[in-house]
C-alpha cells in the first residue's frame, strides 16, 4: 500500500493523505539536519506533521482532496493534473468510507480497455506526439551516485521516478528507480539504520531490487517509432506506470508516464 488517508477523530474527518513517499522525504530531513532519527519511534503522525520544519522541508500538503460516485472520470482526472496530486480517494458522503483511491494508471486501464479493440485509432508515433519529457528536459541519475542524491532530483522536480544510467555513458539506460522504492528500507533494523541507507549507491539499491517485471515500476521500453496505438496495447500487457523511449541506438531520449498519457487525453478531449 503506497497511500493511506488520515481521519482525525477530533474533528471526525479526513485531513489528509499520508504517502510512502512523506515518510522517505522525512528520513531524507531527518539525514540533512542530523536529527535524532529515534525520535520517530515516538512521535505521532500528527506531531510530525505539525512541525513546521518538517513541513516545509518535505513539502506536506495538507487537504484531503476526493471524489464521490458520481463524479465523472474526465472531472476526477482534471482534479488529479490541476492540483498535483498521485492519489485522489473515493469516498462515500453517507459514511465517509473510502472505496478506492483513484491514479493515473488506473485511469489508464480504463482507457485502454476502451480503445484497445479499435484498430489503428491512433497512428501517429508517441515521439512526435511528445508526450511526456524528451531530451533537455528529461532528468537522469547516474548508477553511482547515491540515493539520496535520487530522492532529492526527484523531490525537487515533483518526478515519481528516475531512469539511472551507466556511470560510463550517460546515454545507456541501466534501470529505474521510483520514488516510493522502499527496497533501502527492508534491508533496516531501525530509523538510524534506515537513514544511513541513504548513502548507498544506487546501483547497489538496483541489484537488491525484485526482478519481478510484472511490477509497475519495472524498466519497461519503447522506440521513438512506437504509434500512440501500440503504446496503448503495451500497456494492455505490463501495465507500467512509465515507459522510456530509445532511439535506434538504444540511446535515451524520453520518458513517457502513465501521467502523461492522461493528461494528453484530457487535453484533447
Amino acid at each position: 500500500m503506497q497511500t493511506a488517508p488520515l481521519w482525525d477523530p477530533s474533528i471526525c474527518q479526513f485531513v489528509g493523505v499520508l504517502k510512502v513517499t512523506d515518510f522517505i522525504d522525512i528520513l531524507r530531513h531527518f539525514r540533512s539536519t542530523n536529527a535524532n532519527e529515534a525520535s520517530l519511534a515516538t512521535r505521532s503522525i500528527a506531531d510530525i506533521f505539525s512541525d513546521q520544519a518538517i513541513s516545509k522541508a518535505v513539502g506536506i500538503r495538507y487537504g484531503f482532496w476526493s471524489v464521490d460516485s458520481t463524479t465523472t472520470l474526465k472531472q476526477a482526472c482534471k482534479m488529479l493534473l490541476t492540483n498535483s496530486l498521485e492519489f485522489l480517494p473515493i469516498v462515500m458522503p453517507e459514511d465517509m468510507r473510502v472505496l478506492a483511491c483513484i491514479t493515473y494508471t488506473n485511469v489508464l486501464e480504463h482507457l485502454v480497455t476502451h480503445f484497445r479493440e479499435q484498430r489503428r485509432l491512433f497512428d501517429d508515433a508517441i515521439y512526435d506526439l511528445k508526450i511526456g519529457r524528451y531530451q533537455d528536459d528529461l532528468i537522469k541519475v547516474a548508477a553511482h551516485q547515491s540515493l539520496a542524491e535520487a530522492l532529492a532530483l526527484m523531490h525537487t522536480h515533483n518526478l515519481s521516478a528516475l531512469p539511472v544510467m551507466d556511470s560510463n555513458n550517460n546515454d545507456k539506460l541501466v534501470g529505474v528507480y521510483s520514488r516510493s522504492d522502499i527496497t533501502f528500507l527492508t534491508k533496516a533494523t531501525d530509523a538510524k539504520d534506515a537513514v544511513a541507507n541513504l548513502d548507498l549507491k544506487l546501483q547497489d539499491v538496483l541489484d537488491q531490487q525484485r526482478t519481478d517485471v510484472t511490477t509497475p515500476d519495472a524498466m519497461h521500453t519503447c522506440s521513438t517509432s512506437h504509434t500512440l496505438q501500440s503504446i496503448f496495447e503495451y500497456f494492455a500487457q505490463l501495465r507500467f506506470n512509465r515507459l522510456f523511449v530509445l532511439d535506434e541506438q538504444e540511446r535515451l531520449v524520453g520518458v513517457v508516464s502513465a501521467k502523461d498519457l492522461v493528461e494528453y487525453f484530457v487535453k484533447e478531449s
